[in-house]
């Protein structure tokens, strides 16, 4: 797995030379919307758990030059629960139960070029790296159960951008991941590997190793894509505003099932420069 990594981030600095060979345009953008998950994952629990959160922030980074790149980052906190708020007691006190509390991290990178221009419509191509880190706690009263999913991958994406007027822009994005390293909570929640990993006592040493504990997988174990598709207005030639839908979609097998859903509208503010 680490050549891998090593491989990809040779990739990275390889592109960002080549994209400085003329001139270029740079967009900032900060994302802020409410997102709405729905969740079966049969390692955990049968049910279907569903919630939603304005806590869906994020922010990227837009370079077209010879190539087109971008970068982005995206945090999402959701507290699915199944039933309605309970007390428990313990040692003779009486507390509430929480909610469960899901928090999703994403890391996407795209280089690719301009494959086809036509009047005000543009189409691009390439490739990604995407990186996705779940971190799942489900709370049952006094007691819980960490779980996580994770994945490293790379595959392709095409961007469609259209012009609208002189101040308007849509664009429509799809990202399909085809060979990722995937790790997630084993099944029955823990095992052997699983009390080794966490007794470093350190979360990001913890969270390595969960990750080297994973295994390659392609289409046939672990399917997964991406869709957004927005619109921008040009205030100046600085600054423009724009509204955006997302769906991001997860479908794993193995070791149990898991299906996750996850539609967001976002609003968005971009520096041009």
């Amino acid at each position: 797995m680490r050549t891998i990594i090593l491989y990809i981030v040779m990739l990275l600095l390889t592109s960002v030379s080549f994209g400085q060979e003329q001139k270029v345009k740079n967009t900032l953008s900060i994302t802020i919307g409410a997102s709405s998950l729905s969740r079966q994952d049969l390692i955990f629990s049968p049910l279907i758990h569903t919630d939603m959160t304005v806590l869906n922030v994020g922010m990227a980074y837009i370079r077209q030059a010879n190539l087109f790149q971008k970068i982005s980052l995206r945090y999402g906190n959701f507290n699915p629960s199944v039933s309605d708020p309970y007390d428990f007691t313990i040692h003779g006190e009486t507390h509430t139960a929480h909610a469960h509390s899901f928090n999703f991290i994403d890391v996407d990178y795209l280089i690719g070029k301009n494959v086809k221009e036509s009047g005000n419509s543009t189409f691009t191509a390439g490739g990604l790296f995407v990186m996705d880190v779940q971190a799942l706690d489900y709370v049952y009263g006094r007691t819980s159960s960490f779980g996580y999913y994770s994945t490293l991958g790379l595959g392709v994406f095409g961007r469609y951008q259209h012009n609208i007027g002189k101040k308007g822009q849509f664009t429509a994005n799809v990202q399909l991941p085809l060979v990722m390293w995937l790790a997630r909570s084993p099944y029955l929640v823990n095992d052997d590997q699983f009390i080794e990993n966490t007794t470093s006592h350190s979360q990001f040493k913890t969270l390595m190793s969960f990750i080297e504990d994973g295994q390659l997988v392609t289409w046939n174990r672990l399917q997964t894509f991406d869709f957004e598709a927005g619109y921008n207005y040009n205030l100046n030639e600085k600054w423009s505003l724009g509204v955006a839908y997302m769906l991001e979609f997860i479908h794993s097998s193995q070791p149990r099932n898991l299906v996750s859903n996850r539609q967001s509208i976002n609003l968005n503010a971009n520096f041009n420069f």
